[in-house]
C-alpha cells in the first residue's frame, strides 16, 4: 500500500479493516474481467487490454453494495458534504448502499452525461442543495476523465464539489493525483497496483528500492585483499568487473570501521579535470531494509558505477585516468523540512504515493546555499516530485573518502573542522591589523599592531592554506571610503595590507584620499576596516551568466569573469548591497569585466570577510556583522524590539499619515510609493501598538494613519470602498482599515464607529453564499485565485474584531460556510500564504463563538508550520519568499504567537509551551536581520535605518511593511512576555525631511 494511502487507511477502526479485507477478497474473486476469445476487453480509445476491473461484478451483489458502502462511509467521515454525487452507471450501486446505510445522513445526486432529452430536461437528477457540498462516488479512478466531467456539470449548476471516494484508484500519478492539484479531498479504498497487481502473477511488481536493482553478475571465485583503504578496494573491484565482468568477492575487513548504514556511492572523477565524472552511482538503505557488510555494500555500488563505463580497454583506460572516491552514508533518519542542515547533512526525499519517486542531495553542493535550495533540489529536480506530492525526507552523515593523492571539489560532505578562514583567533588579529594600518597612515600615527608573521607559526590553521588573494575596503562614518585588492600568500600578506591600505585611501572612486580631513574622519573610531580573503580558486569554464549559477554558492563566494585581458571580479558581500540575486550577480560581474559578448569564462573563489571596528572583530556575512545570539528574557526581548520596530515606523511616517515603502540602507535613501494595503496594514499596527505600548506618539502616530485611509473611503451602492489612483479596490486595504478602527476610539469616536459598521457591511457582502468564499475585490476581474490565500483570512479577521467590539453582528451561515471552504483549501490546496491570516481570524473568532472548531483548525495551520521551523536557527523556511529564511519568519511568528495565546486561554500547557519555544526562537532569529547599533560602521545612515527588518541574510532591502509585520509579531508575542517592560521610546535618527535629497 502507498504510504500516504496506507497511513490514512490504517488509522480507520477494526470494523472497516475488516470489511475492507472481505471486500477485497471479492473484488479480487469475481472484478477481473480477463479478455478471451468471446469477451473484449477495450479502453476508451479502443485499444485492446488483457484485463479490466469490473467492479459491477460485485458491487450488484447484495453483499458486496453492503461492504463497498459501508467502507466508503467510513471514509466519507472525514468530508463535509452531505450532498453525494455520481456520474454514469458504475458507481450506482454504491451510492446508493451509502445513503441506505447513513441513517439519513447523506442525500444521493445522478450526473447525467447527456441532458435528459425529453420530460423535466434535467442534467442533475436528485433533491439539489446549492449551499451543500457535493463528494463524488466512483467505482474507479484512472484516467480522472469522468471526475472531471462531473465536477464541471456539479460546478456549473452553482455546487461546490468538494471532492470524491472511490473504491479502487489506478495509481496515484494520473487521475487521481490530476484532482488533488485542483484542490479537490480524495480518497480511496483500494490502489491497483498494491492491492491487486502484486497479487496477479503476470503483472509487473515495481522494486520497493529502485536504487538497488543490481545487473546480473558473476562473483570471482577470490576474494579482494583484507585491510584496503575503501577507494582502492573501489578501483580494483572497478578494474575487475571491467577486465572480466566478475565482482571479487569481499573482504572481511577494510583499513578501518566505516559505517554505510545508510548506503554507499562510488564517484570517478578526471585527474586533469576535477568537474568531470565519467561515473557515479550507488545506492540508499531506508530503514528496516536488509543489507550487508559495509564492503559488500561497497562492492555492489562498485556493480553499479562500473556499468556505467565502457567494458574492456575503453573503461580502463578512464579508470586509469581518474582519480576514485566512495561515499557512505550513516544510517537515514526520518525528519522534518525544518530539521534539515545543508552544513551537516545529505538527505533523501521520497514520494509518499510513488515510492520509487526519489531524489537525494548532499551538503555544500556548488548552487545550493541554505536547506530550502537543498530540499527542492532533492524534491524537484532530483526525485521529480510534484508540487503537491506527499512526501517523507531522510536525513544522514556523510563520510568521503577520497583516493589518496587525487584532487577532489571539498563539497558535498560537512567541514570536519572549523577552517581557518572562520576562525577568530586566525582572522581576528589580521583583521585588527589591517585597520590599524590604515588609521595609522590615515591620522599620521604609529602603528600600534603587530606585523603578521604566519609563516613563522607552526599552527596548521594559521598557514593559510590555499589563500589566493586579500581585497581591503574602508568604511569611515558607515560610508564607502575605497577597496581595493590582489594576490597575496601568508609570507607577503602583512606588506600587502600595507599597501592596499594606502591604495584603499587613495581609490578615486569614493572620494578624495590623502588625510583625514579629505575622508571626513575626526578621529579613529570612526573608522572600519574590512578584510576579504579569497582562497581555493577554481575555475568553472566556459558557460553564460544563467548557468554559472549552478556553480558557485550565492552570497558565499567571490565570482570572477574574464575574456583575453578582460576581468572583473565582484566580493560576495556586493550582492547583499546591492540587493542582486545569483543571476543578477554575475551579469555585475561581468559588467564589470566590460564582457558583452560570448564566450564568458569564469572562477569561483571560497571567501571569508572579517570586520575590524570600534567594537571589536566581527565576521561579515552579507555585509552585515554577525551577530550572537541576544541573551536576553523573552520579556527584555520583546521590549527592545519593540522599541526598535516602533521607531523605525515613526520615522518613516510622512506628515499626512502615509509611509515610505523602501529603504536603502546602504545607499541611504528612501523611496516612496503607493500602496493601499500596506498602508492600511501600517494603520492597524500602529493602534495596536498605541493600545499595547501607549505613549502620545504612538497615539498621534496611529491617529494620522487612520485619517489618510479615511481621506480615501468612498461610499456608493456596493459599500464603502478604499479608493486610491491605479489600485484596484480591495478588502484587505478595508479589512486593516476595519480592525484599526476597533483598535482605538480618538477624538471622533462616533464617526469612526458609523465608518467601522459600512465598512464591515461591505466586507459581510464580500463573503459570498451559498459557498463562503470571500470575493477578494470590487471588481471581479482583478480577483486573481492566488488572492484567495491572504485576502479571505485578512477579511475574516476584521469581521471577527468587529463582532467582538460590538460594530457588526456576526452573520452565522456566512461564517460557517467560510470556515468550511477556507479550512478545506488550507488542506487540500495548502500555502504558506494562509497560515498567518487564517490563523489569526479563527483564533479572533474563537474568542467571539467559542466554536471548539475554529482553535483546532488554528492550531492544525501552526503545528503543520512547526514543521518547516530549522532547528538550527529558529527561522522558517518556505517557498513564500525565494531568498527563504527571511522576513517571512516575522509574518509566521504573528501565526505562532497567536496559537499560543489561545493554548493559554484553553489551558493547553503543552501547546502553550511548545508554541511559545517556537516563536521566541524565531525573535531570535530575526535579531540577525534587524538593523542595530552593531551594523553603525558598514551603513551611512545609520541612526535612520535601526529598527529596520532586513529582507534576508544576504540581502539589505528593507520595506515597511517588513518592519510592519516584524512589529506585529512582537505585539502579539507580548501576551507571551508577560513581564514584558515598558519600552522606552527615545527620537534619535534623521527625520525622512533629512533625507529628501535622497528620496526616489
Amino acid at each position: 500500500m502507498r504510504e500516504a494511502m496506507s497511513a490514512t487507511l490504517s488509522a480507520l477502526p477494526r470494523r472497516f479493516q475488516e470489511d475492507r479485507a472481505e471486500l477485497l477478497a471479492m473484488l479480487q474473486r469475481g472484478a477481473i474481467l480477463r479478455r478471451t476469445p468471446t469477451q473484449p476487453v477495450l479502453s476508451r480509445d479502443g485499444t485492446s487490454h488483457r484485463w479490466m476491473l469490473d467492479t459491477l461484478s460485485v458491487t450488484l451483489t447484495p453483499r458486496g453494495a453492503e461492504l463497498a458502502g459501508r467502507c466508503l462511509l467510513e471514509l466519507l467521515k472525514r468530508f463535509d458534504g452531505r450532498q453525494l454525487a455520481t456520474y454514469g452507471l458504475t458507481a450506482v450501486p454504491i451510492l446508493q448502499s451509502c445513503v441506505l446505510q447513513s441513517e439519513g445522513r447523506y442525500r444521493g445526486l445522478l450526473v447525467r452525461k447527456e441532458r435528459k432529452a425529453h420530460g423535466s430536461l434535467k442534467l442533475i437528477e436528485g433533491p439539489v442543495d446549492v449551499s451543500e457540498p457535493v463528494v463524488l462516488i466512483d467505482d474507479s479512478v484512472s484516467s480522472g476523465m469522468s471526475m472531471e466531467e462531473a465536477c464541471a456539470r456539479l460546478e456549473e449548476a452553482g455546487l461546490r464539489v468538494e471532492g470524491g471516494v472511490c473504491l479502487v484508484r489506478f495509481g496515484w500519478h494520473g487521475g487521481f493525483a490530476a484532482m488533488q492539484e485542483r484542490g479537490y479531498h480524495f480518497e480511496a479504498v483500494y490502489d491497483i497496483w498494491d492491492d491487486f497487481m502484486a497479487h496477479m502473477e503476470d503483472e509487473y511488481k515495481p522494486p520497493p528500492n529502485p536504487t538497488k536493482c543490481f545487473p546480473e553478475f558473476e562473483w570471482a571465485d577470490e576474494r579482494a585483499p583484507e585491510g584496503l583503504h575503501p577507494a582502492a578496494l573501489a578501483r580494483l573491484a572497478v578494474a575487475e568487473v571491467l577486465k572480466s565482468g566478475r565482482l571479487p568477492r569481499a573482504p572481511r575487513s577494510l583499513d578501518a570501521e566505516y559505517d554505510a548504514s545508510g548506503g554507499a556511492w562510488v564517484s570517478l572523477r578526471s585527474r586533469k579535470d576535477v568537474h568531470v565524472r565519467p561515473a557515479r552511482e550507488g545506492f540508499w538503505h531506508f530503514p528496516g531494509e536488509a543489507r550487508g557488510t559495509t564492503a559488500e555494500d561497497l562492492l555492489m555500488a562498485v556493480l553499479l558505477t562500473a556499468k556505467q563505463l565502457p567494458a574492456g580497454r575503453e573503461g580502463l583506460e578512464l579508470l586509469e585516468q581518474s582519480g576514485v572516491a566512495v561515499t557512505f552514508f550513516r544510517e537515514l533518519e526520518r525528519c522534518t523540512v525544518g530539521q534539515l542542515d545543508n552544513e551537516r547533512y545529505g538527505i533523501v526525499v521520497r514520494s509518499l504515493e510513488r515510492p520509487a519517486q526519489m531524489g537525494g542531495a548532499l551538503p555544500r553542493m556548488p548552487g545550493i546555499v541554505g536547506e530550502w535550495e537543498q530540499f527542492q533540489h532533492a524534491r524537484r529536480k532530483n526525485a521529480g516530485l510534484l508540487s503537491f506530492e506527499p512526501f517523507e525526507i531522510y536525513r544522514h552523515e556523510v563520510v568521503k573518502l577520497i583516493e589518496p593523492g587525487a584532487d577532489w571539489q571539498p563539497t558535498g560532505v560537512p567541514l570536519a573542522t572549523t577552517p581557518w578562514h572562520e576562525d577568530g583567533e586566525v582572522c581576528g588579529p589580521l583583521t585588527e591589523r589591517a585597520r590599524d594600518l590604515v588609521i595609522s597612515q590615515l591620522f599620521g600615527r604609529e602603528e600600534t599592531a603587530a606585523p603578521l608573521e604566519y609563516e613563522k607559526r607552526l599552527d596548521d590553521r594559521a598557514r593559510l592554506e590555499g589563500l589566493d588573494s586579500v581585497y581591503l575596503t574602508v568604511y569611515i562614518n558607515g560610508r564607502l571610503r575605497g577597496c581595493m585588492g590582489g594576490n597575496t600568500s601568508a609570507a607577503a600578506l602583512d606588506e600587502d595590507l600595507k599597501r592596499l591600505a594606502r591604495a584603499a585611501l587613495e581609490d578615486a572612486r569614493f572620494g578624495e584620499g590623502g588625510a583625514a580631513a579629505g575622508t571626513g574622519a575626526a578621529d579613529a573610531d570612526e573608522v572600519a576596516v574590512s578584510v576579504s580573503l579569497l582562497f581555493d580558486p577554481l575555475v568553472i569554464g566556459e558557460c553564460s551568466a544563467e548557468d554559472v549559477v549552478r556553480y558557485f554558492r550565492h552570497g558565499h563566494q567571490a565570482l570572477m569573469a574574464y575574456q583575453g585581458e578582460r576581468v572583473g571580479l565582484l566580493l560576495p558581500f556586493v550582492a547583499s548591497m546591492f540587493n542582486l540575486d545569483p543571476v543578477g550577480f554575475a551579469r555585475e560581474v561581468l559588467i564589470k569585466a566590460g564582457l558583452n559578448e560570448p564566450p564568458f569564462c569564469w572562477c569561483r573563489f571560497g571567501c571569508a570577510t572579517w570586520l575590524a571596528d570600534a567594537r571589536g572583530v566581527h565576521k561579515l556575512v552579507g555585509g552585515f556583522p554577525q551577530a550572537p545570539e541576544p541573551s536576553e528574557e523573552l520579556g527584555e526581548l520583546l521590549a527592545r524590539r519593540a522599541r526598535l520596530h516602533t521607531e523605525y515606523l515613526l520615522r518613516n511616517q510622512k506628515p499626512d499619515g502615509s509611509l515610505y515603502t523602501d529603504y536603502d540602507p546602504f545607499q541611504h535613501r528612501l523611496y516612496e510609493g503607493a500602496d493601499l494595503p500596506r498602508t492600511a496594514y501600517a494603520a492597524w499596527v500602529l493602534a495596536r501598538a498605541a493600545r499595547v505600548l501607549g505613549g502620545e506618539e504612538l497615539r498621534a502616530a496611529a491617529d494620522r494613519a487612520v485619517k489618510h485611509l479615511l481621506s480615501a473611503a468612498n461610499e456608493n451602492t456596493d459599500g464603502l470602498w478604499l479608493e486610491a489612483t491605479g489600485h484596484s479596490l480591495s478588502v484587505a486595504e478595508l479589512s486593516f482599515l476595519l480592525l484599526a478602527l476597533c483598535e482605538k476610539d480618538g477624538d471622533d469616536a462616533a464617526a469612526r464607529l458609523d465608518t467601522a459598521r459600512r465598512a464591515a457591511a461591505t466586507l459581510w457582502d464580500c463573503v459570498t453564499l451559498p459557498h463562503g468564499r470571500v470575493r477578494t475585490h470590487r471588481a471581479e476581474e482583478s480577483a486573481a485565485e492566488e488572492y484567495q490565500d491572504y485576502f479571505p483570512g485578512q477579511a475574516l479577521l476584521a469581521l471577527a474584531a468587529g463582532a467582538e467590539a460590538n460594530v457588526c453582528e456576526a452573520d452565522r451561515e456566512k461564517l460557517e460556510r467560510g470556515f468550511i471552504y477556507y479550512r478545506h483549501r488550507f488542506r487540500y490546496r495548502r500555502g504558506f500564504g494562509q497560515v498567518s491570516w487564517y490563523t489569526q481570524a479563527f483564533a479572533r473568532w474563537w474568542r467571539v463563538t467559542r466554536d471548539a472548531r475554529f482553535a483546532e483548525f488554528v492550531f492544525e495551520i501552526v503545528d503543520w508550520l512547526l514543521t518547516y521551523q530549522q532547528e538550527k536557527t529558529g527561522a522558517f523556511v518556505s517557498d513564500h519568499q525565494p531568498e527563504t529564511p527571511g522576513y517571512m519568519t516575522a509574518v509566521y511568528l504573528e501565526a505562532v504567537a497567536t496559537a499560543s495565546n489561545l493554548a493559554a486561554t484553553l489551558d493547553d500547557e503543552r501547546r502553550r509551551r511548545t508554541y511559545t519555544r517556537a516563536f521566541e526562537r524565531g525573535l531570535r532569529f530575526l535579531d540577525r536581520l534587524v538593523i542595530q547599533t552593531r551594523d553603525a560602521s558598514v551603513l551611512p545612515g545609520a541612526p535612520y535605518a535601526f529598527g529596520a527588518l532586513r529582507r534576508a541574510i544576504h540581502y539589505s532591502e528593507v520595506r515597511t511593511d517588513f518592519v510592519q509585520h516584524a512589529l506585529s509579531a512582537v505585539l502579539e508575542g507580548y501576551e507571551l512576555g508577560a513581564d514584558a517592560p515598558a519600552p522606552l521610546f527615545t527620537s534619535f535618527g534623521e527625520s525622512p525631511e533629512a533625507l529628501s535629497s535622497n528620496t526616489n
